[in-house]
């Protein structure tokens, strides 16, 4: 009895202090078999030789096992035990059966997909030869997955005989174990029922789905599975804030309103067009040339000066808000550069026939024309000319093609 309450203090702490999650209800059946030894712990005085051998172990013996998950962390478990002990004063070859069958409640102490170790408490029976008694159980064990459903097993128990002329003693055994009743269709130790992803192979932090790229979003949140990033599972490369798959300069750094490329520079002094004030010539100052920006333009300025380009609608010729900045900023340079002339240039697409899209495109050269004569240009400098769909810049096949060529190009030529 002493052995008895020594072993319940050692394992009531663990009770008090394990506060992990229970153990899979989806597979909730257990069966083991295993090779047990009986451990008959009764000391005899100096001298003397008790009844029968300390350890007994017959090669033809075993246990087995099956046990059911009932609630949280518990399991009850039913065992059958066949082994033998020995004689040991006299007739020492004989041997007495050993039967032994308990029932056994267990709590799980972690719910780690690999180790298992458990407590046990209970009671049972115990025959040996034709005497039998019943005990009371208490024990540890541990239960070692190789896979979700195959694993090994060990125990120690401590079976206190109620009967005086019952055999208190230890029963430890080991052997293979054996979970079922629940359906793992991806072999990944997660049960259909809680997995996410059943078909897939994946991991237990993304509830069974998998992670291809290991960069800590699951496949199915991530727009770019295979390749690790931080954007929703994308990568940015030039670390403008856009990822690369909605990024059209994935590897030169942008802005956002022009999808990742960078702002459009016409002089390439740095400034971008939309905050250059001289966006036709190079400068420091906002945009412009410090020394130039009161007074007039020269040839030599203007060595970089390139057309300007305004963009209409299909089968349209009103300028758009993009384009009178374009047209403002055109306006104020005409006004201080020393150019005498200016082709005002109209282009079409090739949608309409050739003789609509002459028409069209001289209709637009007139439109910037007025523009800029309302800003203030001398309209004597300017000669608005169309053109019709003569000069395409680029291909006249695809949407994108034709809406460059729907344009008016305002050219210095004198």
């Amino acid at each position: 009895m002493k052995r008895l309450v020594l072993l319940l203090i050692v394992i009531l702490p663990l009770f008090l202090t394990n506060t992990t999650i229970a153990q899979d209800k989806y597979s909730p059946w257990t069966a083991s078999l295993s090779t047990n030894a009986v451990n008959n712990p009764v000391r005899m005085l100096p001298g003397e030789k008790g009844k029968f051998k300390t350890w007994n172990m017959d090669p033809a013996g075993f246990k087995f096992g099956i046990a059911r998950h009932i609630y949280n962390k518990w399991s009850v478990e039913t065992l059958v035990s066949l082994n033998s002990i020995n004689q040991h004063h006299i007739n020492q070859d004989q041997k007495f059966p050993y039967i032994s069958i308990d029932g056994m409640f267990k709590y799980n102490l972690t719910n780690s997909f690999v180790l298992n170790p458990y407590v046990t408490f209970g009671g049972g029976y115990t025959w040996l030869d034709q005497i039998g008694a019943g005990t009371a159980n208490i024990g540890v064990g541990v239960n070692i997955w190789a896979t979700y459903n195959f694993g090994f097993t060990a125990q120690s128990i401590y079976k206190h005989a109620f009967e005086d002329y019952g055999l208190s003693h230890y029963q430890h055994s080991a052997g293979i174990i054996f979970k079922f009743g629940g359906t793992d269709s991806d072999n990944d130790g997660i049960v259909n029922q809680e997995d996410l992803c059943p078909n897939v192979f994946g991991l237990a932090k993304f509830k069974g789905c998998p992670d291809t790229d290991n960069d800590g979003i699951p496949d199915k949140e991530d727009n770019c599975p295979d390749t690790p990033g931080e954007f929703n599972g994308c990568p940015d490369q030039d670390k403008d804030g856009i990822p690369d798959i909605y990024d059209k300069c994935p590897l030169v750094k942008g802005e956002k309103e022009s999808k990742g490329c960078p702002l459009p520079d016409l002089d390439k002094d740095g400034v971008p067009d939309k905050y250059d004030k001289c966006p036709q010539v190079k400068g420091a100052d906002n945009g412009c040339p410090k020394s130039k920006q009161n007074t007039a333009y020269t040839a030599d300025d203007l060595k970089s000066l390139k057309p300007v380009l305004i963009y209409f609608e299909l089968s349209k010729a009103e300028i758009n808000k993009d384009g009178k900045i374009s047209l403002d900023n055109m306006a104020n340079f005409i006004k201080k550069a020393s150019f005498k002339k200016y082709l005002v240039s109209g282009h079409t697409d090739n949608t309409s026939s050739d003789q609509t899209n002459l028409k069209l495109s001289q209709e637009r050269a007139n439109t910037v024309k007025a523009y800029l004569v309302s800003k203030g240009v001398n309209p004597d400098v300017l000669v608005a000319k169309g053109f019709g769909e003569a000069y395409p810049v680029d291909t006249t096949n695809t949407e994108e093609g034709r809406q460059k060529n729907r344009r008016v190009e305002v050219i210095p030529v004198k």
